[in-house]
């Protein structure tokens, strides 16, 4: 009797432990699931929130496409450069005819690796980035330093808006200084004395 009174206890203890396990493991699941989901969705605002620019705005394609993006610019043939009234330097038909994405740069902290092929001009060369200046609430300025060379004569500028989508990149180098001026994806790279100055950046029409 005492045998069958314990077999009983034992198979009641067993029914009831095996219904907690059932009852209480989905909702331990689903909040383990949603405590995942939140901290994802705080993990993306925070990479976003990390880029220099507040108000990065681009698709998370577009993001993951160019956060992995190092080479800033890449040469084009000449006939592939649109003449535009906003860019003079495009009607010279002087320098090194380039193709470039904005949100490479806008995508860069200090620490980050970007990389100048100007192979026309015997320059292929990374440099690091080593401050972000807040011109105004458009422009910003990334300074930066090449790997090679001493730093007081190798290092570079790149000043842009946002919003007219207008960049001066200014590239300092013990072969040479070089100027890239760019509008709208499209620009030219000049040796400097041929170039513009990157203060020419306050004075450009926000309307064009």
């Amino acid at each position: 009797m005492k045998h069958s009174k314990i077999i009983f206890l034992l198979v009641v203890t067993f029914i009831v432990t095996a219904g907690l396990i059932f009852f209480l493991k989905p909702e331990h699941v689903v909040a383990s699931t949603q405590d995942d989901a939140s901290t994802k969705i705080k993990s993306s605002v925070q990479d976003v929130s990390a880029f220099p620019r507040e108000n990065l705005n681009i698709s998370k394609a577009e993001l993951e496409k160019v956060v992995k993006e190092t080479v800033l610019f890449h040469e084009i043939q000449d006939d592939e450069l649109r003449v535009n009234s906003a860019l003079p330097l495009s009607k010279s038909g002087k320098g090194m005819a380039v193709r470039y994405n904005q949100n490479i740069i806008e995508t860069k902290k200090v620490g980050d690796i970007v990389k100048f092929q100007m192979l026309e001009y015997g320059i292929n060369r990374s440099g690091e980035i080593v401050e972000i200046e807040k011109v105004d609430d458009d422009i910003l300025r990334w300074h930066g330093r090449f790997q090679q060379g001493s730093p007081e004569r190798n290092f570079f500028t790149i000043t842009q808006s946002q919003k007219d989508q207008y960049t001066i990149i200014q590239i300092y180098s013990d072969k040479g200084n070089y100027t890239a001026e760019i509008k709208n994806g499209q620009g030219v790279v000049l040796s400097m004395d041929e170039g513009v100055e990157d203060h020419e950046l306050h004075a450009h029409d926000h309307d064009h």
